[in-house]
């Protein structure tokens, strides 16, 4: 039996001047105005829970033509959608993703379901990423980290007073293993080709996040992706000092103009003196960061760059390196 949902979650609101949707959010909201305004919202009120084709046959306080009318342009303008199924109440995620313009959560569903994420590096943002991509509907995750948990590790990182002395995969797995399919990997990885021998393959349906402090692993990386052995997205993150970055490498262009960053980090890193100050906002913003570009590269959208500064509050996302 099909169902009609409007997406309610937009947030209608009938004024004065006319229907309001997206209300709330000043970039995306517009008017929308009707031969009878009065009519139309009513009729959205109607819908606004989920009926069917019977249901809305039924309806008659405007004309069969006049119903039709609403529900092909809501369904044009992504506002609405025809199910096939009984519907299950929607939760936050689902409803978050439906708000994107033309944007379905089935669709994204659909491939979520088929990605795999490749987390290397659990310390101070890789550690909260399991936590923010599983509530994004991501399923299967491959965990990295060679070190154990110290106490040390409590300030900015994603584990607990119960979990020291446990290695960083252990103590993730055991967290989230039940409900997400987790595999975990005691290891340090050096380069591209101990990662492929180690996942199995690397696979365009791969994921990969390199959260580790290590330069040469994401050079070796990047390298591969210039040499088209790597398919799949690699998302990077990293701080300096109160500022916040990160990274998505998608192709050879990107990749290309990566290596050369690269390269100059690893130059500056012999000839100074540094001390790690990543905080647990560190941890935060470089988990929203690279959870928003994931979400970002499966809604097709452009952006390759974020950035963040503590000192003087910017926070921007980009389309270019």
């Amino acid at each position: 039996m099909k169902q009609f949902r409007l997406k309610s979650e937009l947030i209608w609101m009938k004024k004065e001047t006319g229907i309001e949707i997206y209300h709330g959010n000043n970039r995306l909201n517009m008017l929308i105005n009707t031969d009878d305004n009065d009519a139309f919202f009513s009729f959205l009120q109607f819908i606004s829970t989920v009926k069917s084709r019977e249901e809305i046959n039924s309806y008659t306080s405007i004309s069969q033509i006049q119903k039709d009318d609403i529900l092909l342009f809501l369904e044009k303008k992504g506002y609405g959608y025809w199910i096939s199924e009984t519907l299950k109440p929607l939760t936050r995620t689902e409803m978050f993703i439906n708000t994107f313009p033309q944007t379905f959560y089935q669709n994204y569903e659909i491939k979520v379901s088929n990605q795999r994420i490749i987390i290397i590096g659990l310390g101070t943002a890789g550690s909260y990423l399991v936590e923010a991509l599983s509530k994004l509907k991501f399923n299967h995750f491959v965990l990295i980290d060679e070190d154990s948990i110290e106490e040390k590790n409590l300030e900015a990182q994603n584990y607990l007073v119960n979990e020291i002395g446990k290695y960083k995969v252990e103590a993730l797995n055991d967290r989230y293993g039940e409900k997400h399919q987790i595999t975990p990997h005691r290891k340090f990885i050096a380069d591209y080709e101990e990662l492929n021998r180690l996942v199995g393959g690397l696979t365009d349906k791969d994921i990969i996040v390199n959260a580790s402090d290590d330069h040469e692993l994401m050079l070796s990386l990047t390298q591969a992706k210039v040499d088209n052995k790597i398919n799949g997205p690699i998302f990077v993150c990293g701080y300096g000092v109160l500022a916040q970055t990160a990274y998505l490498i998608k192709n050879q262009q990107t990749a290309i103009k990566f290596i050369d960053k690269i390269k100059s980090l690893i130059i500056s890193k012999k000839d100074g003196i540094i001390a790690n100050s990543g905080s647990v906002l560190n941890a935060f913003l470089g988990t929203y960061m690279v959870s928003k570009l994931v979400l970002d590269y499966m809604l097709e959208k452009e952006t390759v760059l974020a950035y963040g500064n503590f000192e003087t509050n910017e926070i921007r996302f980009d389309c270019k390196l």
